[in-house]
């Protein structure tokens, strides 16, 4: 085998890798913020905030495991859910940061 060959499904795994390391930084954005709403807000807007934030990570997972699952498919319709939720945990974090 020489150097440019690549063995099949090694850019799979790659990708694969790729989304559960996204998947796992999105969770630690999850519990980062959840604490922050715990901590800076009160009983009622804590839990909406826990809820928006517990809702924004449930569907990050639905499409990284989805993506995950469906590798070898075009992204299609993923990339602007995905790129959704990352606006929703951004406009959250900025909400309980100026709280």
């Amino acid at each position: 085998m020489s150097g440019s060959e690549r063995p099949p499904g090694v850019q799979a795994e790659r990708t694969q890798l790729a989304w559960r390391r996204t998947l796992i930084s999105m969770s630690a954005v999850a519990l980062l913020l959840a604490r922050l709403a715990v901590v800076h807000l009160e009983s009622l807007p804590s839990a909406c905030a826990l809820a928006a934030i517990g809702l924004a990570w449930s569907g990050a997972v639905a499409i990284t495991l989805r993506r995950i699952r469906d590798v070898a498919t075009p992204i299609g319709r993923s990339v602007p859910a995905f790129v959704t939720l990352i606006l929703l945990y951004c406009a959250m974090g900025t909400l309980l940061l100026m709280s």
